[in-house]
């Protein structure tokens, strides 16, 4: 891919593939060379958004191509593993908290049950003393949510533990996407507002804050 870039935009190129979901491409135009980061997604795209990329290259373009995004939004997008998920390995009944009665009630409060998604605890109770740790995760593949044992103690209240349920379902109804400067946005302005639709949103965030040097410092995915 670097000589293809190079012969097209008859340029010096430096090209890196990363992981980085956050950042889909980043171009610098330098004297010496041109730096190009680009997830690995890239590795299967079409000659036309190769091409694309090239001539948005070559015009020092600092927006993405229509082509360029659409190939990003459709790679991040429309994959469906929820089937291959074995129910008999979710687990939803903690020692205090039930995730499936959770999930259910937020479901039918906030989405007039159109939602579809699995649910489960994951990791060890007993793990706090880190200094991140991430209360919850979606898998959109899987459509499947995660929920940290740490969670799964009488020290958080349940509303705490809905509200990063809720979090997480909202990251189906809002998915992510690409900007025009090729940044994945994930909690973007749409996501925050419909956040702040959940009924106990000002409680479960400033009981968050005031525990969040007791316990750990949590980070919600």
């Amino acid at each position: 891919m670097e000589n293809h870039l190079q012969t097209h935009c008859k340029q010096n190129i430096r090209l890196t593939i990363n992981d980085n979901r956050s950042t889909m491409l980043s171009v610098r135009w330098e004297e010496s060379c041109t730096k190009i980061s680009l997830h690995r997604i890239f590795l299967l795209a079409p000659k036309n958004v190769i091409l694309a990329l090239a001539d948005s290259i070559l015009e020092k373009q600092t927006t993405v191509a229509s082509t360029v995004k659409a190939f990003i939004q459709e790679s991040l997008e429309g994959i469906d593993y929820s089937s291959k998920i074995d129910p008999l390995d979710l687990s939803h009944q903690g020692e205090i908290h039930n995730l499936k009665i959770f999930y259910d009630e937020l479901n039918g409060e906030y989405f007039n049950n159109v939602l579809n998604l699995q649910i489960s605890w994951f990791g060890d109770s007993n793990n706090r003393n880190k200094s991140k740790v991430s209360f919850g995760l979606y898998h959109d593949a899987l459509r499947l949510i995660k929920i940290n044992r740490i969670m799964d103690t009488p020290t958080f209240p349940s509303y705490v533990v809905r509200f990063i349920i809720y979090h997480e379902m909202l990251h189906f109804i809002c998915p992510p996407f690409v900007d025009e400067k090729g940044i994945h946005r994930i909690h973007h302005r749409e996501f925050k507002a419909r956040e702040k639709e959940f009924k106990e949103f000002s409680l479960a965030k400033k009981w968050i804050q005031q525990h969040r040097h007791n316990l750990f410092i949590p980070q919600v995915a």
